[in-house]
């Protein structure tokens, strides 16, 4: 399907969290009207039908992800199934059904659960302002086995300045400042650096809209099998407290933080 140049660029103004669907919708309508070219009269149509049946295109959820899912050179970790689990999981948690009971008056998108997934630390899909972000991550640490030559390489190539190289110590790595891309890792030409756990950050509770905030942090690195755990003790959570329509992070801000921690199974 081909686009006209203005239609694009109407279409890069349309929010992020919904331009996929959006584009989907617009190239099957002009699908059904004979045409291969998407006009910006097109997408006018489309808004109008839109805004008048919002309700029709909510499914109670949204999961994204970023180009990493596929291919990517700073994709941190290898081939991963968790995007296929999560969408089965979050598909049959019937949470459209769950907001038409729980919301007086239509449901509409900005309601939707949202979980977004990127493969490394530039989070690319923006895991930091929906209900439930997760990012992959590699935390490096000294491989006390295989001897420093201390070229620096680790350390040119650490944007966050996490890793310091200490004489007869091999080189250091400061837990707080690293965000776990796992680039030291790949320049080390002595594989002094190795992986020391893998698997997946998670952040809970961003939100945009009247009252943004960035996602907290739980503490840690996930395995796949731990974030699904995790994915369903949050969407328990989140049904038995949401009152009207509440997104998870005005949940979290209205009943504490340390409930969240207990009701996981983690420590805060």
């Amino acid at each position: 399907m081909r686009w006209s140049d203005d239609a694009l660029k109407e279409m890069s103004r349309v929010p992020f969290f919904i331009r996929k669907m959006v584009k989907k919708r617009v190239e099957e309508f002009v699908q059904q009207q004979g045409s291969t070219l998407v006009l910006t009269d097109h997408l006018e149509e489309c808004r109008q039908r839109f805004m008048k049946d919002q309700h029709r295109e909510v499914k109670g959820y949204q999961l994204e992800t970023c180009f990493g899912a596929k291919n990517c050179s700073n994709r941190v970790l290898g081939p991963s199934t968790l995007v296929e689990k999560l969408e089965k999981f979050f598909h049959g948690q019937a949470l459209k059904e769950f907001l038409e009971e729980n919301i007086s008056g239509p449901i509409k998108l900005h309601h939707e659960f949202r979980v977004s997934v990127s493969f490394c630390p530039n989070a690319c899909s923006r895991p930091q302002i929906v209900d439930m972000g997760i990012i992959g991550a590699v935390r490096p640490a000294w491989a006390s086995g295989n001897e420093c030559s201390s070229c620096g390489a680790c350390c040119e190539e650490c944007k966050e300045d996490a890793i310091t190289l200490v004489e007869d110590a091999g080189p250091l790595v400061d837990c707080e400042k690293c965000l776990c891309c796992g680039h030291c890792i790949r320049v080390c030409p002595t594989s002094a650096l190795e992986i020391d756990k893998e698997g997946f950050r998670i952040m809970i509770g961003g939100k945009l809209g009247r009252h943004p905030q960035l996602a907290h942090e739980l503490q840690g690195i996930f395995s796949e099998e731990s974030v699904l755990d995790i994915a369903e003790k949050i969407v328990g959570f989140y049904k038995t407290n949401s009152r009207d329509g509440e997104r998870l992070g005005a949940v979290i801000n209205r009943i504490g933080l340390d409930r969240v921690y207990k009701h996981i199974g983690i420590p805060l």
